[in-house]
């Protein structure tokens, strides 16, 4: 059995402390961390796809009240016929979705830089945030895996 030192815990000063695993463990983490790596990004761009659907209906929604208010109709009455109310929720409902997706492929991410071999500063300067977040969405990411 070989073994190697890998990187389990990152300090809070951005170090790492060892531990030792055999090669076959650390491949068998290399591709569990892919596959998650590779699901959350399946499920940012999913949840990308449909904002920008309830983006583009938005706006097409804001252009038709516009060419409404821009040929005198009263503003109280242009959005008599429109569903305001559901189109507000589908709005933020695929915002937080995408903020959700977004911070979850970003604490992946991290987490998959940092299995393989960079520390919080590299990886923080790469994201442009500071280390404490990196630090922060690592340790989200290790509790949710």
């Amino acid at each position: 059995m070989t073994l190697q030192a890998t990187r389990i815990e990152d300090d809070d000063f951005g170090g790492t402390l060892p531990a030792t695993t055999s090669t076959a463990e650390a491949e068998a983490v290399d591709v569990e961390q892919r596959s998650m790596t590779v699901r959350d990004v399946l499920r940012l761009l999913e949840a990308n796809r449909r904002l920008q659907g309830t983006l583009a209906t938005n706006a097409a929604l804001c252009e038709a009240t516009l060419v409404q208010l821009l040929g005198g109709a009263d503003p109280g009455a242009v959005l008599d016929g429109v569903d305001v109310a559901r189109a507000r929720l589908d709005l933020a409902q695929s915002m937080a979705e995408f903020e959700r997706a977004r911070h979850q492929t970003r604490g992946t991410f991290i987490s998959a830089q940092f299995e393989h071999g960079m520390n919080m500063k590299e990886i923080s300067r790469r994201w442009a945030i500071s280390r404490q977040l990196a630090h922060r969405f690592f340790k989200e990411a290790r509790r949710d895996s």
